[in-house]
């Protein structure tokens, strides 16, 4: 009785042959399909650190308003000043135009009043410029964290990307294969 190719019938030589080519066509499949994810993996981490990117500079334009509107509640602030102290200006004038004696009795509470609303109303601005302040910079820290996430997230895709291995999905492939044609050979084969 012969053993090996030669113990082998025309059907069992086009099956080997076919089992082969299928291990074959397996392999470069699954490298295909291993590279594939590969890429789409480096795609999303791409994506991943162009989001981080924009949060960083969203989270820089934030501080920047941040002090924009620092300035501007300034500049709010001195034009008040201004306009309170030119009222109190004219009223002592106007005061003193018609020989009222200044700082006794009603006039010096009118002017007390003054003052103090003058103190209120900078007090007012003031709060209002720190409450706009750091609702911009709170905006800018949650945006800020949400870009460092990001980034942890693009290092872990390119990590699990660098960790795919078509070489390892190849060999899964042809040990199966190979383990496949072996145990359909007709046992007079290794005899």
């Amino acid at each position: 009785m012969a053993t090996g190719w030669s113990s082998l019938g025309l059907g069992d030589k086009l099956g080997l042959g076919l089992g082969i080519t299928s291990t074959l066509t397996g392999m470069i499949s699954a490298r295909s399909a291993a590279n594939t994810e590969k890429y789409k993996l480096k795609s999303q981490a791409l994506n991943l650190e162009h989001q981080r990117d924009m949060a960083k500079l969203n989270k820089r334009m934030l501080e920047s308003q941040a002090q924009h509107i620092a300035r501007a509640y300034n500049k709010r602030l001195q034009i008040q000043t201004l306009r309170t102290g030119q009222q109190i200006s004219k009223s002592r004038a106007s005061f003193a135009a018609r020989g009222i004696q200044m700082g006794v009795g009603s006039t010096a509470n009118v002017f007390a009043s003054a003052e103090l609303m003058k103190e209120i109303d900078r007090l007012t601005l003031n709060t209002n410029k720190v409450r706009a302040m750091n609702a911009q910079r709170t905006r800018a820290v949650g945006i800020g964290i949400q870009g460092d996430m990001l980034g942890v997230s693009a290092n872990n895709m390119f990590s699990t990307a660098s960790s795919i291995s078509p070489f390892m999905n190849m060999t899964s492939t042809l040990l199966t294969g190979a383990t496949n044609i072996v145990g359909n050979l007709p046992d007079n084969f290794f005899s």
